[in-house]
């Protein structure tokens, strides 16, 4: 099989397989970033900008979807870059973990 630029390993399901997380690592990188992102400020901010929104337009005028489209490009390019580089470091550790899913 062909191998990824970005890492060198194959779509062989198998490479696949050896880069998922196990359930516990997975539980616990999402709690820790919502940590992160409710200790910076990220949250408050978006339900804030949420709200805006609903204001500006109306909440008989806009759907979930559109509020969604609308909301989730800006909420993702506010997310701090400390706390982007923390999670890719965290997600790397768990990843390259000999006590990770794959050596079970």
């Amino acid at each position: 099989m062909s191998a990824s630029k970005e890492t060198g390993i194959g779509t062989d399901p198998e490479d696949v397989k050896k880069l998922q997380l196990d359930k516990g690592d997975k539980v616990a990188l999402k709690d820790l970033l919502e940590k992160r992102l409710i200790e910076c400020g990220w949250r408050k901010d978006i339900e804030q900008k949420i709200r805006d929104t609903l204001e500006e337009r109306g909440l008989a005028n806009i759907t979930h979807e559109q509020l969604s489209a609308e909301i989730i490009p800006q909420a993702r390019a506010l997310v701090p870059e400390v706390v982007r580089k923390e999670m890719l470091l965290r997600v790397r550790e768990a990843l390259e973990s000999p006590l990770g899913s794959s050596e079970k």
